[in-house]
């Protein structure tokens, strides 16, 4: 061991400067150079030589399986490994050059695995951990890496309810826990924008595996790594791909014939005179001849949008370095385009990343992280949103009005009651547009010093993390025109009028800092003890800006100043927050056979009072490896591994309003004094300087396996959940002359239980290899105390009450068909309204049930009919099959036990399902999936006839690829090249195809938002 000299600490940080600077070279001394090959002398590409006694040493072999390691000491000793094979260890003992042969390794147990601030080997994980490789991530090309993960770990639940380009990303829970900690790279963010390609692995934090990020990490982490360098010559690495996005599901419009009689139909049906209808039979007639061009039956979605829509993904990326220098820079492109055709919008986004990693000295290394992301989208003004959406256009286009104008100058109506129609709606050179021009860029300096002890280093980090946003919207309505071709007469239907300019700019910037101080030790090859002790400090900052204006004259003045002083408004605000925590972990192991992790984390979070800032969130997990006893080992060989695990851990969660500790006050209405208008002042609540961190406890127990060859693998885990002191308002009824609003309070308690299991097998006969698994998981929430009235009536008690209740209880009316006759109507003993009885009620209505026989249909008939929208079974089946230079990928995703609120007319026009479904005297069957138009008020009312089972099972991904021999490619210089054919989304088996419902869509909003894609992508990956 080397004596302590400050004065070459000194030198070495100066030095940190000199090099941040210059990019030197280092003196060079002792090299051990070599080969990897494996069993059949083939060279291998990327394994990892590291000298075990200085961990900044290392090296990867290069495309022909050569390393250099210099700077050695001649009683070093090496470590190689390499994904697939066993590792081995090697001494130097003075040879100058070690050819290593590896042996293949079907088992996996030395998988290096990200864990919280740091890595640790996957046989000695003592947590619920699950985690994904980049070539799993990347089967088939995404916009968004969350809609990569769907079927593929155990426990997280993927939801993608729309198909928006650059905002189709899917919602993500762990355990159905709630939004998860995202980590890139050490760093909290979002990953969507993030491109797949640029990730080495993702791991699933689920349990006390999460509890070493405290306050943050109560719904579970997922940590992203993206590449880093490797010592060899730089490889590049060259991927394109083509896609085309259809709807999986598109409600289809019913034709101008279908649609006029649907609606002569509900005007009849609901009583009215003949006289007001809109449509005579006479007319009718004619939309469905198609002969009179006054008649015409048009199809305003394809003339607006396309079936296809095209999606261009490219990226390049070079990997590479010397033991000194590592680098890893990236450069992707997207150009998603949407279904609408005539500048219908279009996402596009740029990735850049360099990651560097240096050695500055024996002692001393430094990674040095950048990255940038800039984003543009620029969609039609009405944009997707639920309210007043692109969507509500395409239910109001009706296909009663021409497309085809004799003057070309106008543009056509193509909807009544003021409705411009899709076609124009969705053009952003005729109605408007939002554009949203974004970028974030962080860079991050890390430094790590390894002390002259033995196992013993210091880290610093240090990111900085901006993003920047400018929104512009501009709203402008149309001259639309109708044309009567009997008269040759034109009529306007709506007016040009400008509805204003907003501006919005936004930035936001997040400072974090580390420093922490880690040891890790084998003593006696027996005794392995590894220790962190790290502080963190979070600092956030936003800010906002926005303008409005309206008055423009002309559609090209799309600016504030071109508009009118008369309706003006301008407004700004700003928020700062920060954290600061202190965690702690220890691991020790015996002989890989008995595991102990220990972690404490304090946070402290300024939205609290002083007084109650601090959280202190401990966790203990143990594991017992039963392969590695004795009598195990001896008796039952192919066991190579059997662990049990169990953990207990405390987190917390300080998702609330900032300082809700102060009382506070906002602008409200203005008040007229005198003559002068003035801004007055509102309470904005009572301050609660009690309130603290919501708590949540963990409980999980695991087991895992794995036989020879990973022949049968897999890993089974139960969970128990506990939140405590969720905050909220108590249910207390106060005078309106109060004049403010009860304070936020840590009040109610929800349980959370569940299980997972996965199972897989892997094999090779001969060239043919595969690797199957298969995941299932459940969970699900009760409340264990809610804070409400106390309820007296037994009904009430039983729909209102949530105390003791699972969480996401559906309760409605329990429907038994529709009703066929007149006469079982008549024979009801019960009636649908107590004053009116059962006059309003048809054949074809809903006929729903008097549960408690009392006579009256009412309230307290209403029963549990169903559940939440997130699903209480997940699963996935992965299935990797190889064979020679082919490869076949499949993924079938699967989500049971949960319900979704249809509504098959969300606007005035109709479609085919309706036309063809729909109670008639002709189609008059009990089980009918439509009651009669024009009915009966109570064939909305909430229940079971509404509220569908969404289970599904989807073919979420099918990839079929080809590589190219490497002795025909490497002729002209490339390493590796193959071709691909892959699709997302391709089948789903569901009761809602029936109702053409995508069962991931959105409840309640059926087709009212845009849809979920289902893609088709042609690619290629070559690297040279």
């Amino acid at each position: 061991m080397k004596k302590w000299n400050s004065q070459n600490f000194k030198k070495e940080i100066i030095f940190t400067f000199l090099w941040i600077l210059s990019f030197g070279l280092f003196a060079q001394s002792i090299t051990v150079k070599g080969s990897v090959t494996n069993a059949n002398n083939e060279p291998i590409i990327g394994a990892t030589i590291r000298d075990m006694r200085n961990v900044s040493t290392g090296t990867v072999t290069d495309i022909d399986g050569n390393y250099i390691l210099n700077n050695i000491a001649s009683n070093a000793t090496l470590e190689v490994s390499y994904v697939g094979m066993i590792t081995q260890t090697i001494n130097v003992n003075g040879r100058n050059t070690i050819n290593i042969v590896m042996k293949e390794d079907t088992e996996l147990l030395d998988e290096v695995v990200v864990v919280g601030y740091g890595t640790q080997k996957r046989v000695n994980l003592t947590g619920s951990v699950a985690t994904l490789s980049s070539d799993k991530l990347t089967v088939a090309p995404v916009a968004s890496t969350s809609n990569a993960l769907a079927g593929k770990l155990p426990g997280l639940i993927t939801k993608q309810d729309r198909g928006l380009p650059g905002s189709d990303a899917s919602t993500l829970s762990i355990r159905g826990f709630g939004s998860p900690l995202i980590i890139v790279d050490g760093i909290e963010t979002s990953f969507n924008n993030i491109d797949a390609t640029e990730i080495e692995s993702i791991s699933i934090l689920k349990d006390a595996s999460a509890a070493i990020y405290g306050s943050r990490a109560g719904n579970g982490v997922i940590l992203i790594t993206t590449k880093r360098g490797v010592s060899s010559k730089p490889t590049f690495t060259l991927q394109s791909s083509y896609t085309l996005q259809g709807a999986t599901y598109l409600p289809k419009l019913a034709s101008s014939g279908q649609m006029a009689e649907l609606i002569r139909e509900a005007h009849l049906n609901s009583g009215n005179p003949e006289a007001t209808a809109r449509f005579t039979q006479e007319e009718v007639d004619k939309f469905y001849a198609g002969t009179d061009p006054d008649y015409p039956n048009t199809d305003w979605f394809h003339i607006a949008a396309r079936d296809w829509a095209p999606q261009h993904q490219h990226n390049l990326s070079v990997r590479g370095g010397s033991e000194q220098i590592k680098y890893y820079g990236f450069f992707g492109y997207l150009d998603q385009l949407s279904m609408f055709k005539n500048n219908g919008g279009e996402y596009q986004r740029y990735n850049v990343r360099s990651n560097i990693d240096a050695k500055i000295s024996e002692r001393l290394t430094a990674q040095i992280d950048l990255s940038t992301i800039i984003e543009d989208r620029d969609f039609p003004w009405r944009g997707d949103e639920s309210a007043n959406s692109v969507w509500d256009e395409y239910w109001n286009s009706e296909p009663f009005w021409s497309a085809e104008l004799p003057d070309k100058t106008k543009i056509p109506q193509a909807g009544s009651g003021g409705a411009v129609g899709i076609h124009a709606i969705t053009n952003s050179e005729i109605s408007g547009y939002r554009r949203t021009k974004g970028q974030n860029v962080k860079g991050s300096l890390g430094l790590n010093y390894y002390f002259p002890i033995d196992g013993l280093y210091a880290r610093g980090f240090f990111n900085y993390d901006r993003s920047y946003s400018f929104f512009k919207m501009w709203d402008w309505l149309v001259d639309s025109w109708s044309y009567n071709y009997s008269n040759d007469t034109y009529t306007q239907r709506t007016t040009q009028s400008n509805r204003g300019l907003t501006y919005q700019d936004s930035k936001s910037r997040t400072i974090t800092g580390q420093v922490s101080l880690n040891y890790e030790r084998l003593f006696n090859e027996t005794h392995r003890i590894s220790a962190l002790a790290l502080m963190e400090i979070i600092d956030y900052q936003s800010d906002w800006l926005s303008a409005f204006r309206d008055g423009q004259k002309t559609f090209a003045l799309d600016y504030l100043f071109a508009g009118s002083l008369a309706n003006q408004r301008a407004n700004d605000g700003a928020s700062e927050m920060g954290r600061t925590s202190f965690v702690g972990r220890v691991n020790y192991d015996y002989k890989s056979k008995y595991l102990l992790e220990s972690t404490l984390r304090i946070d402290k979070s300024a939205k609290f009072d002083p007084a109650h800032r601090t959280g202190v969130f401990p966790s203990i997990s143990l594991g017992w490896r039963i392969s590695e006893e004795d009598v195990i080992k001896n008796n039952l060989s192919s066991l190579e591994n059997l662990k049990l695990r169990a953990s207990y851990s405390q987190m917390g969660n300080d998702a609330v309003g900032n300082f809700q500790y102060l009382s506070g006050y906002r602008y409200g209405d203005t008040y007229l004094i005198g003559s002068n208008a003035t801004a007055g002042l509102i309470v904005t609540g009572l301050a609660n300087p009690l309130l603290t961190w919501e708590k949540m406890t963990i409980y999980n127990l695991g087991i895992d396996f794995e036989l020879t060859k990973r022949i049968l693998y897999g890993e089974f885990d139960a969970f128990y959940r506990e939140r405590d002191g969720i905050p909220g308002q108590r249910t207390v009824s106060l005078p309106t002359t109060f004049g403010a609003n009860l304070p936020t309070e840590n009040l109610n308690n929800i349980n959370t239980r569940g299980f997972e299991f996965l199972l897989g097998n892997r094999g090779k006969i001969n060239e043919f290899n595969w690797d199957i698994s298969a995941n299932i998981a459940w969970a699900r929430s009760k409340w264990g105390f809610y804070d409400e009235p106390e309820y007296e009536d037994p009904d009430q008690i039983r729909l209102y009450k949530r105390t003791g209740k699972w969480t996401d209880i559906n309760y409605g009316y329990k429907s038994d068909g529709l009703f066929t006759s007149q006469e079982e109507i008549d024979a009801l003993d019960y009636v649908y309204n107590e004053t009116q009885g059962n006059v309003s009620i048809k054949p074809g209505d809903v006929r729903y049930l008097d549960t408690n026989k009392d006579g009256l249909l009412n309230w307290r008939d209403q029963v549990e009919i169903g559940k939440g929208t997130m699903p209480h079974w997940t699963g996935g089946l992965n299935m990797i099959f190889n064979y020679k230079n082919f490869d076949l990928q499949a993924l079938f995703q699967g989500a049971f036990g949960f319900n979704q609120l249809i509504n098959l007319r969300p606007g005035p026009n109709y479609t085919v399902l309706v036309y063809n479904e729909r109670w008639t005297p002709e189609n008059n069957k009990r089980d009918g999936l439509l009651e009669r138009l024009g009915g009966a008020n109570s064939n909305t009312w909430y229940s079971d006839f509404r509220l569908k089972k969404s289970d599904y099972l989807r073919l979420k991904t099918l990839s079929l690829g080809y590589s190219l021999p490497s002795s025909l490619i490497k002729r002209i210089g490339i390493n590796d090249m193959r071709l691909y054919l892959a699709g997302t989304n391709l089948l789903t088996f569901s009761g809602l195809n029936k109702y053409t419902i995508d069962p991931e869509g959105q409840s309640g909003n059926t087709g009212k938002y845009y849809p979920q894609m289902r893609t088709i992508s042609l690619g290629l990956n070559i690297s040279f």
